[in-house]
């Protein structure tokens, strides 16, 4: 039963995120908590046991679900830049929850009796009715609020006078997330690993109290494993959101690591008895739990697109759902033959988990810029280079002179300062062309000068301090316009033989490219 609502509430992922698309997040939001609180209320009248396999497996687990990723589909909407310390703070509420919800429960079902327990349990829940009805649009916030709602006006008067054409709905379900290779192996990992690594929120309490712990202990476990996967989400979550200069570590290797570490433990949990052994076991299982569910979507967010990330975020999921329900109870039936053995299937799905993951791969950049500068034709002085030029615009697209230079936080490119009152002062300008390694991509807002290439052979010429340099002329075949930079903020004019850019501060360029 536990394994099905928990199942359940992985399952609605992906349906939550679709219908929160095409309709309201919040509506969807107070929906879910309507069902979560009444799901509560129907299990406390449940007698039989399909009567509380319907009311907490089924209709519980998908109030859950619908409940947990409405709320981080309002906070994507909410926060960008800041998405990962967001996210660790409002995951680490899950851990507090199971650490005060194991109290809640054992002393209002104890003390009250089943019914009258569950119905003040429902409640506390019925908060998750009420809270999503303040869940405003992110829109209503934006700096250029009114640009928006001017643009959606114009968009309705359109739709008005175009009501004879059906306009196309989008599709329930966009799968456009599932082409990339890595977030399908990311599926499959996921999925593998998820058969063994929440076997024992299930079975904890169950072995305890056959080895004769009490039942306060037991309480007292289900306490320490809510505040070390909370422990797990702060401690992981400040190893992303804070990285050192020292010691890079990736997201994936985070990952991977919280996964073994779960593997480890499930080893311990085979062989440890006493109180002491499960309090130790219980620290470091919380731990890599939480550390497990936070760097996994921060290795999805940094895979996938932002764009496309809350689909992929519902598919990874979704993924989860079919392990949990199988993985659960096949590792109590080999608990019931052999005692403790469970646990060993549950470690080795674990481990092959976290070895799937190595074939995610790197993330591929779009190349849309230009890479290097090949030195083709140098004499010993370097006073003259000459660069090559591929204009068929691929991966191996070759810069024809040095445009570059590192800064501290991202490549910015370096434009001379020209003396537009004197002319000459443009040919007696140095190109050099450096040795140096050149990313493949710009920001956004300085990709526009990427957009020129020099006019005249494959093999352009570039004189350290002569008068012939070349001549500027925009891309109109081989690169695509760039549509970070606003109509107008580069203007081309002529200087004697030369066309060049008049590049404008590009500081101001970056504010003003960043706030559309």
């Amino acid at each position: 039963m536990g394994a099905l609502c928990l199942s359940i509430s992985f399952f609605m992922s992906p349906f939550v995120v679709a219908a929160s698309r095409r309709k309201s997040t919040r509506l969807a939001a107070v929906f879910g908590g309507l069902i979560f609180a009444l799901a509560c209320l129907f299990a406390s009248f449940a007698m039989q046991f399909h009567q509380a396999l319907l009311s907490y497996g089924l209709v519980l687990g998908a109030g859950a679900g619908i409940v947990r990723e409405t709320s981080g589909l309002v906070l994507g909407h909410y926060f960008k830049r800041r998405r990962e310390f967001v996210e660790m703070v409002a995951q680490a509420g899950t851990g507090v929850g199971m650490a005060l919800f194991s109290v809640l429960y054992k002393e209002a079902v104890g003390k009250l009796g089943w019914r009258l327990g569950m119905q003040a349990v429902t409640g506390l829940l019925s908060l998750a009715f009420f809270l999503p009805i303040v869940y405003r649009s992110a829109n209503l916030y934006h700096p250029q609020r009114r640009a928006i709602m001017h643009l959606k006006n114009q968009r309705k008067k359109v739709k008005e006078k175009k009501t004879h054409a059906k306009v196309k709905k989008p599709p329930m379900f966009d799968f456009t997330p599932l082409k990339s290779r890595g977030l399908r192996v990311l599926l499959v990992a996921s999925a593998t690993g998820a058969l063994g690594i929440y076997t024992p929120l299930f079975y904890l309490a169950i072995q305890g109290h056959k080895e004769g712990l009490e039942d306060s202990a037991l309480v007292l476990l289900q306490t320490f494993l809510g505040f070390s996967s909370a422990l797990g989400f702060v401690g992981f979550g400040l190893v992303i959101v804070r990285p050192s200069s020292q010691c890079l570590i990736s997201r994936q290797y985070l990952c991977q690591a919280s996964m073994v570490g779960i593997g480890i433990s499930l080893l311990a949990l085979s062989a440890i008895q006493g109180y002491h052994g499960y309090v130790l076991f219980v620290w470091l299982y919380g731990i890599c739990l939480g550390g497990f569910s936070y760097s996994l979507k921060m290795f999805t967010l940094e895979r996938i697109r932002a764009r496309h990330f809350t689909k992929a975020w519902g598919f990874v999921q979704g993924a989860k759902s079919i392990p949990v329900l199988l993985g659960v109870p096949i590792t109590g039936y080999i608990n019931q033959i052999y005692p403790k053995s469970g646990y060993y299937f549950s470690f080795i799905s674990t481990i092959i988990g976290a070895s799937l993951m190595f074939l995610v791969g790197t993330k591929k950049e779009h190349v849309n810029s230009i890479s290097n500068c090949n030195l083709t034709n140098c004499n010993a002085n370097l006073n003259e280079c000459v660069c090559n030029f591929n204009t068929a615009y691929g991966p191996e697209v070759i810069a024809p002179c040095p445009l570059y230079r590192q800064g501290s936080s991202h490549y910015e490119r370096v434009f001379p300062a020209y003396d537009h009152l004197d002319r000459n002062s443009l040919h007696r300008h140095s190109y050099k062309c450096r040795r140096e390694f050149v990313p493949h991509y710009l920001p956004k807002s300085l990709s526009y000068a990427a957009n020129i290439e020099y006019s005249g052979h494959p093999n352009v010429k570039c004189i350290s301090h002569g008068s012939d340099i070349g001549t500027y002329k925009h891309l109109h075949h081989n690169l695509r316009p760039s549509r970070s930079v606003p109509e107008g903020l580069a203007r081309w004019g002529h200087y004697g033989s030369c066309r060049r850019p008049i590049i404008r501060n590009v500081q101001v360029i970056e504010q003003i490219t960043t706030s559309v």
